[in-house]
């Protein structure tokens, strides 16, 4: 019981990274989307210690780690149109992660 409680809060609170993520634009501050990424990378740290979906999450790891970090670091170089497609990203990843 324990288990699928903590769940139900780690998908609400990727839902709410992913919403919050989701209103950054390119006048936002980098350490702002920087602190944004964080927190996702965080809790879907937390989603796959209890992950009922290994493969999905495994993707969703991959995704974040390797292709969205390269945006994210496009952005701390100042290059602010890398936020779309780390965005899209990241969008990618909610998909993944929030699929039933």
């Amino acid at each position: 019981m324990s288990t699928i409680r903590m769940n139900k809060e780690q998908r609400a609170r990727l839902t709410a990274e992913l919403k919050e993520f989701d209103q950054l634009d390119s006048g936002s501050q980098v350490q702002s989307i920087t602190d944004a990424y964080n927190a996702l990378l965080s809790t879907i740290q937390g989603i796959m210690l209890n992950s009922e979906n290994p493969d999905g999450h495994d993707r969703a790891w991959s995704l974040l780690k390797d292709d969205a970090f390269k945006d994210l670091a496009a952005i701390q170089e100042g290059k602010l149109d890398a936020l779309k497609d780390l965005k899209t990203k990241i969008n990618r990843i909610g998909q993944l992660l929030l699929k039933p």
